[in-house]
């Protein structure tokens, strides 16, 4: 198959489109078809030589993807050829085929594009667990997003919306901060030029947020 691979760590001049083996699904894997991928900045940190994959997994970049699905281990059930799915991934996203374990494939819908899902898994599972995991947000509560224009910030407010929140107070630069609204934040502060430590304060008369 075909990969984005690089010999030496170093500036985006290192990546090339190679030849590398086809992989082979193990127990509980599924083999996708890569349709799409995304770009994330672990993926700038790897290709830089700071942020290496874990010890076994394809040292090939692409934390996420989408594609379908071309294969199975024998002890994975309930999937068919050409089903569309996108995924987490340790590496390898950035190739023809990857394998990911079956238990971790998300199944699209059939209005989402592959480009769009494939920048779905790695920013929305991380604001889903900060969400529901880590603070355990609930409907009627007010939410605190820092860094509201980037990545997770977005699918942040997206989920928080989703959840019945009764507000949601964000920090980003200016430039993203009609972003945000679009997306349903409520309050967006500026953190170059204000205290959202006051600012809330003072939109909350004191009360400050649930998370």
């Amino acid at each position: 198959m075909k990969a984005i691979l690089f010999d030496e760590p170093g500036d985006p001049d290192q990546l090339y489109l190679g030849d590398y083996p086809d992989p082979e699904p193990g127990p509980g894997e599924l083999l996708v078809q890569v349709h799409a991928t995304a770009l994330n900045r672990a993926d700038l940190l790897q290709r830089q030589g700071k942020y290496p994959p874990p010890p076994g997994e394809s040292p090939i970049l692409g934390l996420e993807m989408a594609g379908t699905v071309v294969g199975w281990a024998h002890d994975v059930s309930g999937f068919e050829i050409g089903d569309p799915v996108c995924g987490l991934l340790a590496g390898g996203g950035y190739a023809q085929q990857v394998v990911i374990p079956a238990a971790l494939a998300l199944r699209m819908p059939p209005n989402l594009s592959f480009t769009k899902a494939a920048a779905i898994p790695e920013v929305f599972l991380t604001a889903f667990q900060a969400l529901h995991w880590l603070s355990d947000t609930r409907e009627g509560q007010s939410v605190l997003i820092h860094a509201g224009g980037s990545g997770v910030g977005t699918a942040a407010i997206q989920l928080a919306r989703q959840l019945g929140v009764s507000a949601t107070f964000i920090t980003a630069s200016a430039g993203k901060h009609e972003l945000c609204r679009d997306l349903g934040a409520d309050h967006t502060i500026d953190y170059r030029t204000q205290s959202f430590v006051d600012e809330i304060d003072q939109l909350t008369k004191g009360q400050g947020v649930h998370t």
